[in-house]
């Protein structure tokens, strides 16, 4: 039972912030430039599973330093992250529009025994690409470290926190934005896993146009996140 009734709205409205904060731009440019490096729908999953356990993780220890340990989370630490995000998305971006240009890659199909078919990029004469994609995935999880320390993730969460007068009220808060963050970016991969693959059905030129867009995207709003964190 909750102590204090007039909590009980504050708490449940973590669930919807979460997922609200999960589709902000810096993390769809993240998530789907990481995600178009293994375009299947399943891997799509994956990479956004990833990052929305990393992105609470995060939450999760900031939220412990305060209430439980009774630190003091200093400004600069969200103020470098943030910068740190803009400088990743510009190398994500970087990375895919390298790959695109300089790697001879295009779409193959083909499909195990009792499973769907399903598309990944295969390149001609090069082996890297065949290796585990968990050093992708391990990437997604360090980019949602990031993006739980950085911007507005420690404002929506700490500020509601601070009317929250039991340690145990502000981790049920987290708990349940982490949880709202993690759906609606499963929610998300779902749907960046589809068009993939209906664009792959149209041909391999579809998705690398698609790529190139994620790429710039990510690109130009990097750059803005480094310059207005320098401003």
């Amino acid at each position: 039972m909750i102590e204090n009734p007039d909590l009980l709205p504050l708490i449940t409205l973590a669930f919807g912030l979460g997922m609200l904060h999960a589709l902000d731009a810096d993390h769809i440019m993240a998530v789907s430039g990481l995600a178009s490096t293994r375009v299947s729908f399943r891997n799509s999953l994956r990479f956004c599973l990833r990052w929305a356990t990393g992105h609470g993780l995060s939450l999760l220890i900031i939220g412990a330093c305060v209430y439980l340990l009774g630190m003091a989370i200093p400004h600069s630490l969200s103020h470098y992250a943030e910068s740190t995000v803009g400088i990743m998305l510009i190398l994500i971006g970087a990375w895919i529009l390298w790959e695109l240009k300089t790697k001879n890659t295009h779409l193959h199909f083909h499909h195990h025994d009792n499973l769907p078919e399903h598309a990944h990029w295969h390149q001609h004469h090069h082996r890297r690409h065949d290796q585990d994609p968990h050093s992708h995935q391990h990437g997604a999880l360090l980019v949602g470290i990031l993006h739980g320390t950085a911007g507005s993730a420690p404002l929506l969460v700490l500020i509601p926190l601070a009317k929250l007068g039991s340690p145990a009220y502000a981790i049920a808060y987290l708990l349940l934005f982490s949880t709202g963050v993690l759906l609606a970016m499963l929610l998300f991969g779902g749907l960046l896993g589809g068009i993939y693959h209906w664009l792959s059905k149209l041909g391999s030129g579809f998705v690398k146009t698609l790529r190139a867009i994620v790429a710039s995207s990510s690109i130009v709003f990097g750059s803005y996140l480094v310059f207005g964190a320098f401003n």
